[in-house]
């Protein structure tokens, strides 16, 4: 099972040869939609950002999601993430098992909500005590 284990979380999380590939060939395409694709993420990063102005976020950069630190108004992650569905209906990863200081992190994914859905965000977040 080790090895299977091994053998999935390489091909979900690592992009195989025959998908860097693929990958490779699709971004070079004329009209990929690469740069439609950034300035969307990046919109939704920035409203995410301009929401959650005043909580003690670690931006993206880049990426497709944001970190709060939660240990600040003395929340483990686990908790905050229950606080934050149950005060805001957001739900967000608490950042258990990823490394020493992940604990006192939860994740915000952006990469695949509109815009209008971010939108009052950071209101719901604060009335979770966050």
């Amino acid at each position: 099972m080790d090895d299977i284990a091994l053998v999935s979380i390489l091909n979900v999380v690592c992009p195989v040869g025959i998908a860097q590939a693929a990958a490779a060939a699709a971004l070079s395409a004329p009209g990929d939609g690469v740069a439609e694709s950034i300035a969307k993420w990046q919109r939704r990063r920035d409203v995410l950002m301009h929401e959650c102005d005043g909580l003690p976020v670690i931006p993206a950069n880049g990426g497709w999601s944001l970190l709060i630190d939660v240990s600040k108004p003395g929340f483990d992650s686990a908790t905050a993430s229950r606080r934050l569905m149950d005060f805001g209906g957001i739900a967000a990863t608490p950042m258990v098992n990823r490394g020493s200081d992940a604990g006192r992190y939860v994740r915000f994914v952006f990469s695949n909500e509109p815009c209008h859905r971010l939108l009052g965000i950071g209101k719901r977040a604060r009335r979770s005590r966050l």
